[in-house]
């Protein structure tokens, strides 16, 4: 018998080598980190994320006025989000053993969506949105090209906003902590407190799919889903790190 063969007997696979689970522990904590920086910047500088509701003529000059803290803000936003897609693969090898879930291929799927989804929809303000604030000051510029940008800025929004924060997070995101915790729990290998944590989560991030009939509820639940999915990330990367690790075949 191959060392290959007896490895995957015994759930010995991927996840026994190298610095697979130490990589995905960092990544857990990180994006924690990164979330609630990006929180605090945006929030001290342009008023985050009360400001997405606000109009062109409010947000345009803001973005000029913080362009430091806005460049900062949503690069750690960015990073965030972008740093889901290696994370949920990782998970998937890390979680999985002998027998494991399909769901976790599907969950890790729908994390590597999440996370290109909620990446459309954070580069606007890093790049559309600069553009269209140096347009929109311009001393040259007349009330039909303000009219204009402040068309464009509300179209993009609409689109960007929906991309990210729809597929993004509310669908998608919901999707892969959703089934990431369902996995866990029928594992038997992981307290159940953690399973239970991150089906929390998820439940509090659907909500959010509800502003596409008209029906804004979501906010709320989106802030208050986002914070216990970090928190989630922390006890699973706690939980990971005093789990005793197979051999390496």
């Amino acid at each position: 018998m191959t060392t290959m063969t007896r490895a995957n007997e015994t759930g010995e696979g991927v996840e026994g080598r190298g610095n697979l689970p130490r990589w995905t522990i960092l990544l857990l904590v990180l994006e924690p980190v990164l979330m609630y920086a990006a929180f605090f910047v945006l929030n001290s500088s342009i008023d985050w994320p009360a400001s997405l509701d606000e109009p062109a003529s409010v947000n345009l000059p803001l973005i000029t006025q913080e362009r430091g803290a806005v460049v900062l803000g949503y690069g750690a936003y960015l990073a965030y989000s972008l740093l889901i897609l290696p994370l949920s693969v990782m998970l998937y090898f890390a979680l999985k053993g002998r027998g494991a879930s399909p769901l976790l291929a599907v969950a890790a799927a729908a994390g590597v969506v999440s996370a290109l989804a909620r990446a459309l929809g954070i580069v606007r303000w890093l790049f559309l949105m600069p553009s269209l604030a140096e347009i929109y000051l311009d001393p040259d510029a007349g009330e039909a090209t303000r009219a204009t940008i402040e068309v464009a800025y509300t179209a993009f929004n609409e689109y960007a906003g929906g991309v990210g924060e729809l597929l993004g997070v509310a669908l998608t995101g919901a999707l892969w902590v959703g089934l990431t915790s369902v996995a866990l729990l029928r594992s038997g290998r992981f307290p159940n407190w953690l399973g239970l944590l991150g089906l929390l989560a998820a439940g509090l991030l659907l909500p959010g799919l509800l502003s596409v009939v008209g029906l804004d509820v979501g906010s709320l639940f989106a802030v208050i889903g986002g914070n216990v999915l970090l928190v989630w990330m922390l006890a699973l990367a706690l939980v990971l790190f005093r789990s005793p690790r197979p051999r390496e075949a």
